[in-house]
């Protein structure tokens, strides 16, 4: 690599630091070439025209500063040029990479806007080609998932009102057949289950929002949904509530899918604790178990996905933590595991907060 190639390195400098780099070193070359010429040449004239060494000496020095200074000048003058150039040139890069950061969170509503600039239009129309073919994909798969769940819910009804039917007659049944029943409701109630979570993940990701949003205080809810799980309340603190805007049953099946995870996956639920970080409402939830290895920490949150750890339940629907990962991104937040002091996993959900609640 010549040292030219190593000066423009892009590991070593910015695009508008290598264009600003460009824009300044031609300017210094232009004004140099200016300077030896331009003294040049009226030296060797002020030589021919003048007999007074003094007076030659004085006009050439006042010819050279004069010079000196216009090439400072026209130098940074190409700087400011080049800066300005490049920064024109990086405007449509900056908004094509906010543009798709947003898409990528889940605002598939948005769109570049137009542009007149022939170089760009181009770029444009193929981003926003490439976003609508990506939307239209996304929403077939979201109405299938969601039809074959509708589909499978009437045989589900029918096959759950059969083995109801059985287990009353429970007692009238060869002990074969009740350890056979036993393992159908088991495996029934999983599948009733399972249709539940999917029906819940189609309705957030389709935007089927049930209710609109309100105001909810993190404390209320928090206790609210330990009480109807029959948790003891003394598993949660309350450091500072926080008012959330958001959808509240959508908001307890994600802490009440939290609570289920910890007892099916993690040894059972430690603490739940809320706080405020900032403008932020924070939700956290601690479980007993083995923890979650850090290769799976995002993994986890995937549909059907399983930590390659001791956390494995036959019982698990393997769409609670993709419920509660959509249902908090639709309200403007994100979900995490981390490890909790002392073992086991912590799972931390952070929502906008809309103001603070004094206690």
């Amino acid at each position: 690599m010549s040292s030219a190639e190593r000066w423009l390195d892009p590991t070593r400098w910015s695009l508008r630091g290598r264009v600003t780099a460009v824009f300044t070193t031609i300017s210094a070359l232009m004004s140099l070439v200016l300077v030896v010429s331009v003294f040049t040449i009226s030296r060797s004239y002020l030589e021919r025209a003048q007999a007074g060494t003094t007076d030659l000496q004085a006009n050439l020095d006042l010819l050279r500063n004069v010079l000196v200074a216009c090439a400072v000048a026209v130098t940074a003058i190409g700087a400011a040029v080049g800066w300005w150039a490049s920064r024109r040139v990086l405007t449509p890069l900056h908004q094509l990479a906010a543009t798709a950061a947003r898409i990528a969170s889940g605002d598939l509503d948005l769109r570049l806007s137009a542009t007149h600039d022939q170089d760009l239009a181009t770029t444009v129309e193929s981003f926003n080609s490439m976003v609508d073919s990506l939307q239209r994909r996304i929403e077939r798969e979201h109405r299938l998932f969601g039809d074959v769940s509708h589909e499978l819910r009437t045989p589900l009804t029918t096959l759950m009102a059969s083995v109801d039917v059985l287990n009353r007659h429970r007692d009238d049944l060869p002990e074969r057949s009740q350890r056979a029943l036993a393992l159908v409701t088991e495996e029934v109630d999983h599948l009733r289950r399972l249709l539940d979570d999917l029906l819940a993940l189609a309705r957030v990701e389709a935007g089927m929002h049930r209710g609109d949003q309100e105001p909810l205080s993190v404390r209320d809810l928090l206790r609210h949904t330990l009480a109807e799980r029959r948790y003891p309340p003394e598993l949660l603190t309350v450091h500072e509530d926080v008012v959330v805007l958001g959808r509240k049953l959508e908001l307890e099946r994600a802490v009440v899918n939290l609570l289920q995870n910890a007892d099916l996956h993690g040894g059972g639920v430690v603490a739940v604790a809320a706080d405020r970080v900032g403008d932020a409402a924070v939700i956290v939830v601690d479980d007993a178990g083995p923890g979650v290895p850090t290769a799976d920490r995002v993994r986890i949150f995937e549909r059907f996905a399983t930590a390659r750890s001791g956390r494995r339940s036959a019982t698990g629907t393997g769409i609670g933590l993709a419920l509660v990962a959509e249902t908090v991104a639709k309200h403007g937040g994100q979900v995490e595991c981390v490890s909790r002091p002392g073992g086991g996993a912590r799972f931390v959900a952070t929502l906008p907060g809309v103001g603070a609640i004094e206690p």
